[in-house]
């Protein structure tokens, strides 16, 4: 064993992660990777879409000797059908984590929650926009925006979302209303794609595209939208913080809280409660120097945006990773609570839980494990709930000292530092309070343009982040500004690269505008939900150069796209008109009808494109080509 694991791949691009994860399979121990390989070979037919499991008849394959299913179905109905059900689970599922905030804003402002609204004046001018009375008191207007927010995403008729009404650019409502893009409230729009997926309803694949469509805008403009705003509002409007990440940063000597997935209110309650003199004194107590919680995946990004300030600056111990380490994470031994919620935790936790001594809890209801405790947040009693979390870490911190045989993996004590916090605002503040001054560096080609790296990691082609790097690094280097998002903003922070001296590797025009204004060539603006608040800086700058989205010398890329959220938020980015990178392609290949739809007709209906390229240098090549042509579409290069 031990001479295999010395020829074995790097799957992790991260030494810290990858030196754990030669100690888990010493100990017996399989992380994604290895039950990636065991799952080879994978399923030709399914990989290309064109396996249906939706009726008793089947499940059915198309092939040549088999070219429709038992109901009649031909492989582009099918693969546009499966296809359209992902982008239905991940819009589902940013509209339930924006009902859920939606939730904790109104308890807030009715008085039936200990958490405090840390921004006010970001309430009152969203409510300002909506044509509120803003001069309400604050507790008043949390409960009429999270109203108006409930109303949207629960609406049942086709009444277009007053969000996108409000705040869309206006050249992109045109395109959207002219190709019946124009999109009800998700509740509305669910239940239909959701109905059209069914057994013998739609047998249009063009018109099931069309229909993914509409749920990207309403990914968009409630789910998406509502997510960055809220959280805003509760937990501050982030500013820039440097901060540590990856597994070193994790202390033996501490209490040690990982909270895990993408809804991070909870959390903050619970380091705000830590922070307190009589935690901190119970920790000392059972022979800890503190307490920690430290964030992982789209949660820690989150936490990590507002912990430059407060009582919980001492508390968070860091950024810890993307999806793919959650499990190394827990084998460093160190982790004496890991608190799940919607999403990402993977149903192995428990057996890693369970090795290295590790208490695990789920925190909303859509989270469950066999033998897991559940504290289900409820803002009406997140002091008790937040304290017994905190009672049970620090119990388990004293078996955990007290256990000598314990398993521990820790790495090196070091983190990996990054600037994290950064949103339209804070980017704008860089360049002097003025949207003008980016653009005229645009104008000059000193930024050529600007690329959403975002979304997720994966274990295809012993990725592991390394497609996110390699692609980040072509588009800097050719003086195009990223901005990261989700597990991707995880792996530039863990490789070093969230750091102002990564300017060194971009061109020589992007390093010196990075230079003049003190600004990195690849900023994080957070978690994957954050999407919505790269679109609102896309928006910003289509609304000051008076151009539509799909002219900007912009484009997005899911370099190791994953799950469905990802799916949604693709449909969301090709419903705003930009070429959008993913890789590896979502299985499609098995429909000409959908991949042509995606990838070439696109382009008249929405101004966007599906571009499918696994080679991070040949699809910088497109990026590239795609943005200088847009240059010249607004005259940025006459």
């Amino acid at each position: 064993m031990q001479t295999k694991l010395a020829v074995i791949k790097k799957r992790h691009q991260d030494t810290q992660s990858h030196n754990i994860h030669q100690a888990v399979l010493r100990q017996g121990m399989s992380t994604v990777f290895e039950r990636f390989e065991a799952q080879q070979p994978q399923c030709g037919t399914c990989n290309k879409g064109l396996s249906c499991q939706l009726c008793s008849d089947g499940p059915c394959r198309i092939s040549a000797k088999a070219p429709l299913g038992v109901c009649g179905a031909n492989g582009d109905v099918i693969v546009a059908r499966n296809l359209l059900q992902l982008a239905a689970i991940g819009t589902a599922a940013n509209n339930y984590q924006c009902r859920n905030l939606a939730t904790i804003l109104k308890a807030i402002g009715e008085g039936k929650s200990p958490v405090e609204i840390k921004d006010p004046g970001k309430l009152q001018r969203m409510c300002q926009g909506l044509g509120m009375d803003h001069t309400k008191p604050a507790k008043e207007l949390a409960v009429l925006f999270a109203d108006f927010i409930l109303r949207e995403i629960g609406k049942q008729t086709n009444e277009p979302m007053i969000l996108m009404d409000l705040f869309a650019v206006d050249k992109r409502k045109e395109v959207w209303k002219e190709q019946g893009l124009y999109a009800g409230g998700p509740g509305y729009e669910l239940l239909g794609a959701l109905t059209k997926c069914m057994t013998n309803v739609s047998n249009d694949p063009v018109d099931l595209m069309k229909t993914a469509l509409r749920l990207g805008l309403a990914n968009e403009y409630v789910g998406l939208w509502g997510i960055t705003v809220m959280q805003d509002v509760i937990l501050g409007t982030p500013q820039l913080v440097t901060a540590e990440s990856n597994a070193g940063c994790l202390d033996a000597g501490t209490v040690n809280i990982i909270s895990n997935g993408h809804q991070p209110v909870f959390a903050s309650h619970i380091m705000e409660k830590a922070a307190s003199p009589e935690f901190q004194a119970a920790a000392r107590e059972a022979g800890a120097k503190g307490i920690k919680l430290y964030g992982s995946l789209c949660e820690g990004q989150q936490l990590m945006n507002v912990s430059g300030s407060g009582a919980t600056k001492e508390i968070f111990g860091g950024q810890l990773g993307n999806w793919i380490q959650e499990e190394l994470f827990i084998a460093t031994g160190l982790v004496d609570i890991f608190l799940m919620d919607m999403n990402c935790s993977v149903p192995t936790l428990k057996t890693y839980a369970d090795k290295y001594g590790t208490m695990l809890i789920s925190t909303d209801p859509a989270v469950r494990f066999p033998d897991v405790e559940a504290v289900d947040f409820d803002p009406a009693r997140a002091d008790q709930q937040a304290e017994s979390i905190l009672q049970s870490a620090i119990a388990q911190f004293r078996t955990r000292k007290a256990d000598n045989k314990r398993v521990v993996n820790a790495p090196a004590k070091s983190g990996t530092a990054c600037i994290a916090g950064y949103t339209t605002e804070t980017v704008l503040t860089m360049f002097g309070n003025s949207i003008y001054t980016y653009i005229d560096e645009m104008k000059k080609g000193n930024i050529k343009g600007a690329v959403a790296v975002a979304g997720c990691t994966n274990v295809r082609h012993d990725q592991g982040g390394k497609s996110i790097e390699r692609l980040t690094l072509e588009l800097i280097k050719r003086d195009i500004m990223v901005i990261g998002a989700g597990c991707a903003a995880s792996t530039h922070q863990n490789l070093c690269m969230s750091t102002k001296e990564m300017a060194k590797k971009a061109g020589k025009k992007l390093r010196s505008v990075c230079e003049r204004y003190d600004v990195p060539p690849i900023v994080s603006y957070g978690s994957c939900t954050d999407v919505g608040k790269i679109l609102d800086t896309v928006a910003a700058l289509a609304w000051t150069i008076g151009c539509d989205t799909s002219q900007l010398p912009v484009a997005a890329s899911v370099p190791e796209y994953m799950e469905q959220k990802a799916i949604a938020d693709i449909f969301t980015s090709l419903a705003y008109g930009l070429l959008t990178h993913v890789s590896p392609a979502p299985m499609i290949s098995g429909s000409q009808v959908v991949t042509r739809y995606l990838t070439e007709d696109m382009i008249s209906i929405t101004g966007g494109r599906m571009l499918l390229q696994d080679d991070p240098v040949k699809a910088a090549d497109e990026i590239e080509v795609h943005i200088m042509a847009n240059r010249k579409i607004i005259k940025f290069d006459e």
